[in-house]
C-alpha cells in the first residue's frame, strides 16, 4: 500500500509539473507574438519621430501630442493610395495568409489595409512618414517603427519597441547605440527596390544601404534586413514609397485631398 501511494503521489506531482511547464511554454509563446497595444504604439511613434524626448509617460498627454502632431491614414497597400478618413471597409481590408515561400519575415498573414503615421509641424507641413514594421527574429515577433524622410527612402529614424529576444543578445535591436546607425540610410535603392543589408562581423563604415548586425546575434539581425526588405518591398509599401520616390510633392497633396 505505501508503494502504491508512492507511485500514485509521484505520478500526480509529474503531471502537475508537466502541464505547469506545458502552459508557462504557451504563455511565453503568446507573448512573443502579442501585438502592441493603442497606447504602446502611440508612444513609440512619438519617441520615433523624435517628439517626446522628455520621455513623457502620462498616456493623456501622450495622446494630446499625438492628435496634435500626428495624423493617422489607412494605406491600400495593393495600390499605394491613401483611404479618405473613415473609407476604409472590410472588403478592402482583405487579409490573406502567406505560404512560407513568400514570406520570408515570417508574419504569416498580410492585410490589404495598414495605419501609416503622418507627422507634420504646426504648420501642417508633413515633416515625415512613420511605417510600421514586424518580422519574426531568433525567437519572437518583432515590432518597429520606421521614420523616413518625404523621399521615401531615407530613414530619418528606426525604432524597435515590441520584441522578447534573447537578452543581451537579439534584445539589443532596442539598444540607441545599435539603432543610431540608421539614421540618413537608404532602405531602397534608385530603382524603388529593397536594398537594406544587414552586415555581421565586418563592423565599421559602409555604403548607404548597409548597417552593422548585432553582434551574437545572426538570426536576430537576419530577421532585421528580412522584415524591412518585405515591407519596402512590392507586398509591403513599395508601391506607396514608389509614387513618393518619383514625387515627393503628391504625398501632401494626398494627404489633405479630404
Amino acid at each position: 500500500m505505501a508503494k502504491r501511494k508512492i507511485i500514485v503521489l509521484s505520478l500526480m506531482f509529474f503531471c502537475i509539473l508537466f502541464f505547469a511547464a506545458a502552459g508557462g511554454y504557451f504563455l511565453l509563446l503568446k507573448d512573443n507574438f502579442a501585438e502592441p497595444d493603442g497606447d504602446e504604439t502611440t508612444a513609440a511613434v512619438l519617441k520615433v519621430a523624435g517628439l517626446d524626448e522628455s520621455g513623457q509617460r502620462d498616456p493623456q498627454a501622450q495622446r494630446a501630442l499625438f492628435q496634435r502632431r500626428v495624423t493617422v491614414r489607412q494605406l491600400n497597400l495593393d495600390s499605394g493610395e491613401l483611404l479618405a478618413a473613415g473609407k476604409g471597409s472590410a472588403a478592402q481590408k482583405r487579409c490573406v495568409s502567406l505560404p512560407a515561400a513568400g514570406d520570408p519575415a515570417q508574419i504569416r498573414q498580410r492585410c490589404s489595409l495598414v495605419d501609416i503615421y503622418l507627422v507634420h509641424d504646426n504648420n501642417n507641413t508633413i515633416q515625415q512618414i512613420i511605417l510600421p514594421v514586424s518580422g519574426k527574429g531568433a525567437k519572437s515577433m518583432m515590432y518597429a517603427l520606421v521614420a523616413i524622410d518625404t523621399d521615401g527612402r531615407t530613414v530619418k529614424d528606426l525604432l524597435y519597441y515590441r520584441q522578447n529576444e534573447t537578452p543581451l543578445l537579439g534584445a539589443r535591436v532596442e539598444d540607441p547605440q545599435w539603432l543610431r546607425q540608421w539614421a540618413g540610410k537608404k532602405i531602397r535603392d534608385n530603382n524603388g527596390q529593397p536594398a537594406l543589408k544587414v552586415t555581421q562581423n565586418n563592423a565599421g563604415q559602409h555604403d548607404d544601404y548597409t548597417v552593422d548586425g548585432i553582434s551574437g546575434a545572426t538570426l536576430t539581425s537576419n530577421g532585421v534586413e528580412k522584415s524591412i526588405n518585405y515591407w519596402m518591398g512590392s507586398q509591403g509599401y513599395g508601391k506607396f514609397l514608389q509614387r513618393l520616390q518619383q514625387d515627393p510633392a503628391r504625398l501632401t497633396t494626398d494627404a489633405t485631398r479630404y
